[in-house]
């Protein structure tokens, strides 16, 4: 009798003793907007259209860890994308982000599909959070550089004295050459109000030579005043594939509201050219709600066709239309839980 009282005890308990050991969360951001966008090529018109990730990539995510004792944490992450305004999900189910690893004194390990070295540089220093139309995430656009990779095996330290190191190898899994792999490094500083950081990625995608990526990266608040910036370099094999992008932008925080400025410039080595304008202000309702507004812009020579980018969506001028301005502005609700 005693025996099965225990056992049912154990039962009963079973759960509470997982708990204990592990955690697991659910979590996710909803972001809807109503928006006017253009790509200014001629003999296109304005849209009226419903978008989905203006500010943050509507998704939906579920992460833990479990206390392996003596420091050791394993853990694990799955992210799905999905449209808002469709209901349509990613391609890719958990493209987003699917890893598991292990955490300790050593810092902490990953693999899977992770985010790349130069991506973390990109987003600390990036005003817009990678965000709103006119951030930096049209450097990613067209392979330009490399935000994300599959069959990966990341490393990140952890901090010491303000710095936090990263490294990261894609396999590209093919029996002949190019191989597709990529390799990338990273060193950050945060300390207070100071963020800096630097980046470099190799991925042989050509059997004739590597592309290099770089990022460089910087940041500073004063007060409820703060500045970022950023210059993005994609340097792909063959003749003027040289891409570079810059950025220099301003927020202010204004009780519950937040205003934010962002100039950008992208360019080739062919001379194509292209300077963006973009602001965004939002207002938080609660510790989880926020509505916003933005406006962006980006005015291009006679041989580019530079688009604007925000967290899901973009309004980029077809490749015939050289010289076509973009321009988009939003209105949207977004909700993180």
């Amino acid at each position: 009798m005693q025996f099965k009282r225990l056992a049912v005890a154990l039962i009963v308990s079973a759960p509470m003793l997982a708990a204990a050991q592990s955690n697991v969360a659910v979590y996710g951001t909803m972001d809807a907007a109503v928006g006017v966008q253009d790509t200014g090529a001629t003999g296109e018109k304005s849209q009226t259209v419903i978008n989905s990730g203006n500010q943050s990539s509507s998704r939906i995510g579920f992460r833990g860890t479990e206390d392996l004792g003596n420091g050791l944490k394993a853990l694990f992450n799955v992210e799905a994308g999905l449209a808002l305004d469709t209901g349509i999900g990613d391609s890719a189910l958990f493209g987003r982000r699917s890893v598991v690893g292990l955490q300790g004194a050593f810092g902490t390990v990953t693999v899977g599909r992770e985010y790349t070295p130069i991506s973390f540089i990109a987003a600390g220093s990036d005003i817009f959070g990678q965000g709103f139309y006119g951030s930096n995430l049209s450097a990613f656009n067209a392979n330009r550089l490399t935000r994300r990779v599959s069959n990966s095996v990341n490393y990140k330290t952890n901090q010491m004295s303000g710095f936090t190191g990263s490294a990261s190898f894609s396999a590209g899994e093919r029996s002949v050459e190019p191989s597709g792999d990529l390799m990338g490094v990273a060193i950050e500083y945060a300390n207070g109000a100071l963020f800096l950081g630097a980046g470099y990625q190799v991925l042989e995608r050509l059997a004739t030579g590597d592309d290099k990526e770089y990022a460089f990266g910087a940041g500073y608040k004063f007060g409820n005043f703060e500045v970022k910036g950023n210059f993005l370099v994609g340097d792909q094999v063959g003749n003027n594939n040289k891409f570079e992008q810059a950025n220099i932008g301003a927020a202010m925080t204004f009780g519950a509201g937040k205003a934010f400025v962002n100039v950008q410039q992208n360019k080739f080595e062919n001379g194509a050219k292209g300077n963006g304008f973009a602001i965004a202000y939002s207002y938080s309702l609660s510790k989880r709600t926020n509505v916003y507004t933005s406006y962006a812009s980006m005015r291009n020579n006679g041989l580019a066709t530079f688009g604007l980018n925000s967290s899901s969506t973009n309004v980029t001028p077809v490749a015939t239309a050289l010289g076509a301005d973009p321009t988009a502005f939003t209105v949207g609700v977004r909700h993180t839980f």
